[in-house]
């Protein structure tokens, strides 16, 4: 049994039976575990990576390099495929660096190959399907499988939705609509960044990976760096897998990760990975080693999160990190009532951690940046 796997929010109380044999699940990932010694040789690989008197100060590997010395070697990833294909799974994408393999089925294929039905849950109003209970796996998978994720489709939630309701009371600016608007070179101005500009350090030559799990209109991009005065830079768009479509809570979180990456930035290279599940982006982004720097914005308290989930995103942020990839995450609007909805207090915009004090994931993750608490 792989345990951790069940999504914490799956629970018997809102489950609503299993759903039909043909159900298709669009993309399971099933991510491998190191060995001890490759846990190790990994541990001390970071910390020379980022000690300036080790002969592997900054020598980042790739993806192809981190799979030789970190992941499953080839023969047993096709042992693992071949299995996977005898169970009747259609292989989607294998990692470059041999750390996963994804690849799709009905829930009946599901519940024979790992010994979990798939269940739809109610939860907070809205339909959702999740294994309700562990994987089993066979004995020559035992050490080697660290998670599988694709086994439920609770998404993390973008953070600007999180904190709609929370009432902000700023000192208005705008005569026409009533709000009060931060444009860039604000930006550059509370935060002391004109220096570096002026040093000529601009976002020239350098590239950043935006993650997220919604199509996004161009037309908002070019609309947003018109009107706060900067020069077209349209990012480009990577899609990983089916088109999730557009979906108007994403969408907003995409558009100001987008505009502000390129905000503060300006001529910076901004690359949007698009999927279905913005931790997939993030896998895929990672896996393909596409720019050194990389944001999130999205995130999920610790206990809402799973284990499952924990262990696949840490084991691919130690992957971008050895590759030279920092990750910035934001913390949350919440604090620490990251597990709590930002309703309030009596209007105030406070929200009270009714559900226990919690940190946001993949924030409080320690190959991970987390920024937060900032305020002007």
């Amino acid at each position: 049994m792989l345990p951790g796997n069940v999504h914490p929010l799956a629970t018997a109380q809102q489950d609503q039976g299993e759903v039909e044999e043909s159900f298709q699940l669009p993309r399971i990932t099933m991510h491998f575990q190191m060995t001890a010694a490759q846990r190790a040789d990994l541990d001390t690989l970071l910390a020379q990576q980022q000690d300036r008197s080790s002969s592997n100060y900054h020598k980042w590997l790739t993806p192809e390099e981190y799979g030789d010395r970190f992941g499953i070697n080839q023969a047993d990833l096709e042992k693992i495929s071949a299995w996977l294909s005898s169970e009747g799974f259609s292989i989607s994408q294998s990692a470059r660096s041999r750390t996963w393999i994804a690849f799709s089925g009905t829930a009946a294929q599901v519940r024979n190959a790992f010994q979990t039905p798939i269940h739809w849950y109610m939860v907070n109003g809205n339909s959702h399907y999740a294994n309700s209970a562990d994987p089993v796996l066979p004995r020559a998978l035992d050490g080697v499988v660290l998670a599988i994720r694709g086994l439920n489709d609770f998404r993390p939630r973008p953070n600007v939705m999180r904190s709609r309701n929370a009432t902000a009371r700023p000192r208005f600016t705008s005569s026409i609509s009533g709000n009060h608007f931060i444009a860039p070179d604000d930006f550059a101005t509370i935060y002391d960044v004109h220096a570096l500009y002026n040093s000529g350090i601009n976002g020239a030559g350098q590239k950043i990976v935006i993650p997220g799990q919604t199509d996004i209109a161009l037309s908002d991009i070019d609309a947003f760096r018109s009107a706060s005065g900067l020069q077209p830079n349209d990012p480009q768009i990577v899609l990983d897998g089916s088109d999730p479509g557009t979906s108007t809570d994403d969408e907003s979180e995409a558009d100001l990760d987008v505009e502000w990456a390129g905000a503060v930035a300006p001529y910076a290279t901004v690359i949007y990975v698009n999927s279905t599940d913005v931790f997939t982006s993030v896998t895929y982004a990672i896996d393909n080693n596409l720019a050194p720097v990389m944001s999130i914005t999205y995130g999920e308290c610790e206990a809402e999160t799973g284990t499952a989930e924990i262990n696949s995103l840490s084991s691919s942020f130690q992957q971008g990190n050895a590759q030279g990839m920092t990750i910035v995450a934001a913390s949350g609007d919440l604090g620490a009532a990251d597990c709590d909805d930002a309703t309030g207090a009596s209007g105030s915009g406070e929200s009270v951690a009714t559900h226990g004090l919690a940190v946001d994931v993949p924030a409080s993750i320690p190959y991970v940046t987390g920024m937060g608490g900032t305020e002007l």
